[in-house]
C-alpha cells in the first residue's frame, strides 16, 4: 500500500495570564514558570484511522501565593481558551500534577485532566492559605495534550490559542 499526500500538521500554543481576584487581599498571585510558545507537531502521529493522543508539552509550572482567612472558602484556579480555537478533529487537555515543593501550608488538589474549551473550567480547587514556590520544579507541573478524534478533519496550518488562568474564590 503507498501512501500519498502526507500532511504535516502543525500548531503553535501561547499562554496568556488572566487574574481575576475577587478576595480582599491584593497578595493573592498566580504565575507560569515558562511563558514561551508550545510547539505541536503531529507528524509522529503514524496510525492513520486511529485515535491518538500527543503529549505537547509538560516544562511549564503553575504557581500561586494565596492569602485567606482561615474562615473563608478555599480558592480554587480554573482554565479556558481565551482566544483562537482547536483545530477540528482534536481535543485539548491539559492536567494539573499533584504538588511538587516544601511547603507546608494548604496547597490546592488537583481535579485531573480537564478538557479546554471557552468555558473556564477548574484545574486545581481547596487551595487555602499557601505559598506554593517559584518557576519550574516548585507548584504544579501542567501537562498539555491533544486527542485526535476524528483524522478525516485534520488539515495541516498553524493555530494560535491563549490559555487563561484565572484565580477566584
Amino acid at each position: 500500500m503507498k501512501i500519498k499526500n502526507i500532511q504535516v500538521l502543525k500548531w503553535t500554543i501561547l499562554l496568556l495570564l488572566t487574574i481575576c481576584n475577587t478576595l480582599l487581599i491584593a497578595q493573592n498571585k498566580i504565575a507560569i514558570s515558562k511563558r514561551t510558545p508550545l510547539f505541536v507537531d503531529m507528524r509522529n502521529i503514524s496510525n492513520a484511522g486511529l485515535k491518538g493522543e500527543v503529549i505537547a508539552d509538560n516544562s511549564q509550572w503553575l504557581n500561586y501565593t494565596v492569602m485567606i482567612d482561615s474562615s473563608d472558602p478555599t480558592v480554587s484556579i480554573s482554565v479556558n481558551i481565551a482566544s483562537g480555537s482547536v483545530p477540528e478533529g482534536l481535543e485539548m487537555y491539559v492536567e494539573a500534577g499533584r504538588y511538587k515543593g516544601f511547603s507546608r501550608s494548604r496547597m490546592g488538589k488537583p481535579v485531573g485532566r480537564v478538557l479546554l474549551t471557552h468555558v473556564p473550567r477548574v484545574l486545581i480547587n481547596g487551595i487555602g492559605t499557601s505559598y506554593s514556590g517559584s518557576g519550574r520544579n516548585e507548584g504544579h507541573q501542567l501537562t498539555f495534550s491533544f486527542k485526535i478524534k476524528d483524522y478525516s478533519k485534520l488539515e495541516p496550518g498553524q493555530n494560535t490559542i491563549y490559555v487563561e488562568y484565572t484565580i477566584t474564590q
